[in-house]
């Protein structure tokens, strides 16, 4: 049975580097966000990952002349074989200000889906 959709937020295909901390673990290198919202974003990893722990997320978005990074923390709230699910929990608020215009700038028209 397919689980229902609980997200709440407009979610946007964005692949991007992405590190995942856990306590003292990080996950870097091969890690690539596969979408991202307001409210959390997936990140693509094949590393067993602890469910409902806190953690930091670094988002690193690269321009042809700048850098963008946001430290956001979340908690895990799910994982399968493509990766980890995290839900936001605290975002600064420059974070959120460019997490929002990543989104807004990202959507896709309903017409277009």
């Amino acid at each position: 049975m397919e689980r229902p959709d609980q997200r709440t937020k407009t979610r946007v295909k964005l692949e991007t580097s992405a590190n995942l901390q856990i306590s003292d673990r990080s996950l870097a290198g091969n890690t690539l966000s596969r979408d991202i919202s307001l409210d959390g974003i997936f990140i693509r990893t094949s590393e067993p990952v602890p469910i409902n722990v806190p953690c930091r997320v670094t988002i690193t978005i690269s321009g042809t002349s700048s850098t963008l990074s946001m430290q956001i923390k979340g908690r895990t709230v799910r994982q399968d074989q493509a990766g980890v699910a995290v839900r936001f929990t605290e975002l600064e608020l420059d974070s959120y200000l460019h997490l929002r215009n990543i989104v807004l700038n990202n959507q896709v028209p309903d017409s277009a889906a």
